[in-house]
């Protein structure tokens, strides 16, 4: 093969793969047995040798049972070095000084790192915090690499960190001074001696900057840091002026006030925002200057001439005089007492209780009575508020009952001969409680049928229940023979539909004994009732649907004989005039 010439068709390249097949790997820190199929050179394993032969029975003798264990330790499971050290690292604190060229503030720089050890894989970066303002840039100073040490391309291992010493990274000396808890523990266990922690020398341009920012800030306040620092934060006392309750707020952002009042309901006084909005006061109000004169002045500034109130003017059970006006002080909230514990190391005294108003009886308000527009519900509920609202409903009844309606048949109670022979229907229903009458048609009546009441509530009568709170009829009051008073119009109930019977059955609370015998004895009489119980359902149905149809066809025969009479009559009536 080596004689052949390097030409198009001459060159053959082995294909045959003689690697050894990966049984043994490390899952999640677990040794796990992969098989395969495959075996040296990725030849297909012979499955019926007795490598994979199956095991006819399941419980093997375990020669230890009778000879018992032998006197030797188990082999200890292997795992590799990646697997044991995974996720493990060696953190040290270290600085180093980093010369700075032509700069008139500073010579010298101190930066403060971390170095990281991976125990793993034996790689190695350097970190940097990230500080505020700072100027320069920050972070991962020395990507995670490993580094060599030396010329001669030894590598840095964990052996060559310790407390106290001087590291060289790519030319940067980085001198030790504390490790983490874990580290120290780590190179304990492996007999080395860690050395005791030094403290990390300061950067001195840093804190040459913060004495020139404490200097500068005692000497001219800033507003803007001000507000940072102490927005939102409102020293808050509840006092009281001529016998009312307000509330003395304080910001320390900017060292105003602003004075509100604490609103009582119905206390017969026009709502206000602020009785005081959010200003500085000045102690000395009457001595202000006027408001012609010019605010710049040549001699002397504002502060010289006006003196203003600040936190330590404030204690609980003192006075304020705020432009003319002598508050005391009663009580102030959680805050304003850590403020004072806390900042200003004085502590508010305790709080003083408020004056007892007294008070005279109490007025009962009285409902007016009702006027003869609306139901007397819409009275009271016009009079519960300013702006009319409608009266409440029970809307869980409405939904509960909304189909469900209770039929009766009633006859007039006539005063009146004419009025003897009419027939009605009354329907109440269940959801709202109103009452809807209709009146049968009857033949050669001069009634026409359809609506006689429509539904509403029926109050009871006027001795009974009074025209402000009235009484409305329930089915509690329906039964047969009752006597109903309709807006005095009397009806007497003749019959009752089956649903009554079986609503009344299915709520035996609502009801008392006397209407469930009154309705049960006339279920009887109607057929409709077999040893106390109710019949086929069905087979009522069926008597009530051929009754219905039997009157309907009667009156449909009628009226098709008096239209044949009548045509008949105009055609005698033409023959004779003609």
């Amino acid at each position: 093969m080596t004689s052949l010439p390097l030409l198009p068709g001459y060159t053959f390249r082995d294909v045959s793969d003689y690697k050894l097949p990966h049984k043994l790997d490390i899952l999640n820190g677990f040794p796990v047995v992969r098989d395969t199929n495959y075996g040296t050179g990725r030849r297909p394993t012979d499955v019926a040798s007795a490598a994979h032969a199956e095991v006819p029975y399941p419980v093997e003798y375990d020669p230890s049972l009778t000879y018992g264990r032998l006197p030797r330790y188990a082999y200890r499971q292997f795992a590799p070095h990646r697997a044991v050290f995974a996720q493990k690292c060696l953190r040290f604190k270290a600085f180093f000084r980093q010369r700075i060229f032509n700069s008139p503030d500073e010579r010298c720089r101190v930066r403060h790192v971390n170095i990281v050890y991976f125990l793993e894989d034996d790689t190695v970066c350097v970190i940097e915090p990230v500080l505020d303002n700072a100027g320069f840039q920050q972070g991962k100073l020395v990507r995670r690499e490993r580094i060599p040490k030396n010329g001669k391309g030894d590598l840095f291992i964990w052996k060559d960190f310790n407390v106290g010493i001087d590291v060289c990274i790519y030319g940067v000396v980085y001198h030790i001074t504390d490790c983490d808890p874990f580290t120290r523990e780590f190179l304990t266990s492996q007999g080395v001696d860690v050395g005791q922690g030094e403290p990390a020398p300061a950067n001195p341009y840093t804190k040459q900057r913060e004495l020139r920012t404490i200097a500068s800030s005692e000497v001219v306040e800033d507003s803007r840091r001000r507000f940072l620092e102490y927005d939102r934060m409102v020293l808050s006392f509840d006092a009281t002026w001529n016998d009312d309750r307000y509330r003395l707020m304080y910001f320390l952002s900017d060292d105003t006030m602003a004075i509100s009042e604490i609103r009582e309901p119905n206390n017969g006084k026009d709502p206000l925002g602020l009785l005081l909005k959010r200003m500085r006061v000045p102690k000395d109000w009457r001595n202000l200057p006027p408001s012609w004169q010019p605010s710049v002045r040549a001699e002397r500034g504002d502060p010289e001439n006006v003196e203003y109130y600040t936190p330590r003017d404030f204690r609980v059970g003192e006075k304020v005089l705020v432009l003319g006006r002598c508050f005391l002080l009663h009580d102030c909230d959680a805050f304003t007492r850590n403020y004072y514990s806390d900042m200003l190391r004085t502590p508010q005294p305790s709080a003083i209780p408020l004056p007892l108003k007294i008070e005279g009886p109490a007025v009962r308000y009285v409902m007016p009575p009702h006027i003869d527009f609306g139901s007397p519900e819409d009275t009271y509920a016009s009079c519960l508020s300013f702006i009319p609202k409608p009266p409440r409903r029970n809307v869980i009844r409405q939904l509960a009952n909304f189909p469900k309606k209770l039929r009766y048949s009633a006859r007039m109670d006539a005063a009146h001969p004419e009025d003897e022979e009419r027939d009605f229907v009354l329907m109440y229903n269940l959801s709202d409680g109103t009452v809807q009458i209709s009146e049968l048609e009857k033949r050669n009546s001069g009634r026409r049928e359809g609506s006689f009441l429509s539904s509403r509530l029926i109050p009871k009568l006027r001795p009974a229940t009074g025209k402000d709170d009235p009484l409305y009829y329930t089915p509690e009051d329906l039964f047969i023979g009752a006597r109903i008073n309709v807006f005095n119009h009397r009806f007497v109930i003749t019959g009752a539909d089956l649903f009554v019977y079986r609503y009344v059955e299915a709520n035996r609370d609502k009801f008392c004994e006397e209407v469930r015998e009154n309705l049960r004895d006339y279920f009887r009489q109607q057929g409709l009732l077999r040893d106390e119980h109710v019949t086929d359902v069905a087979e009522a149905d069926n008597r009530a649907q051929e009754a219905e149809d039997k009157r309907r066809e009667g009156a449909v025969a009628v009226t098709s004989e008096d239209r044949v009479d009548a045509s008949e009559r105009r055609v005698c009536e033409f023959d004779a005039n003609s």
